[in-house]
């Protein structure tokens, strides 16, 4: 069960993007969850992005605590990649919620440079929402579809079955990076990389539930931690009473 969520909302329309969504993750038993925000920049254009994100992630504190999920927000200054695999470690998260792009900015490509570094380094899955939530489409954990034909295959299928409330479909990627059309959810690992995961992103109409490589470590050597968190942030977790 998914009891823990990292939402990294770095953008106003995203965030109206994941409250759509809350109900189904919610659904799967989530009870903590961090919205988390990077200010990467200085000046007039941050601070009007700051103006229209503040009331969107007290809604969705709002939200969460309706359905009795303690909910913080964190306000970081700094490298985003670096902090949101801070805090996954730190808040214990077993899911990071992200878009394809972490930016207003535009970019013609699939995903986002925030997305191609979490996909190398983060060791919790990502959940990415490619588009907003359909009232007349499946629930997120209808039908979920697993794509498990490489040599990561058992070690994913552990994973997202200990995550996903339901039974996962066996699926296969089309040639052309196709899908299962009747799919609420695609699960992929990191044997799905490159410009198939681009494809699959770019033509899914549905979430799409990632495992890094970094992820699917089944006996990871303890030690000190290895993440470094970045000097410098706006404000710490700022909770919402």
């Amino acid at each position: 069960m998914i009891e823990s969520l990292l939402i990294a909302v770095d953008a106003a329309p995203f965030a109206d993007r994941v409250a759509g969504w809350l109900p189904d993750l919610v659904s799967a038993g989530v009870r903590r969850a961090t919205l988390f925000h990077a200010i990467e920049g200085v000046g007039e254009e941050i601070a009007k992005e700051l103006d229209a994100l503040r009331p969107r992630l007290d809604r969705l504190a709002v939200q969460l605590a309706a359905s009795e999920v303690e909910a913080d927000i964190a306000l970081k200054r700094g490298d985003r990649v670096r902090w949101l695999t801070s805090l996954a470690e730190l808040r214990t998260s077993q899911i990071m919620v992200l878009g394809a792009h972490c930016s207003l900015a535009p970019n013609s490509e699939a995903i986002g440079s925030t997305l191609r570094l979490l996909l190398e380094e983060s060791h919790v899955p990502l959940l990415v929402l490619t588009a907003p939530a359909v009232r007349s489409a499946p629930r997120l954990f209808e039908r979920p579809y697993l794509l498990s034909n490489g040599r990561t295959a058992a070690a994913l299928e552990t994973r997202a079955r200990a995550l996903i409330p339901v039974a996962l479909r066996p699926a296969t990627l089309g040639p052309d990076g196709a899908v299962p059309p009747d799919a609420s959810l695609i699960v992929a690992g990191p044997d799905l990389s490159g410009h198939a995961f681009e494809r699959v992103i770019a033509g899914s109409s549905c979430p799409v539930l990632v495992f890094p490589a970094p992820s699917l470590s089944i006996h990871p050597e303890k030690g000190p931690s290895t993440v470094v968190t970045p000097p410098s942030e706006a404000s710490g977790a700022a909770r919402k009473g």
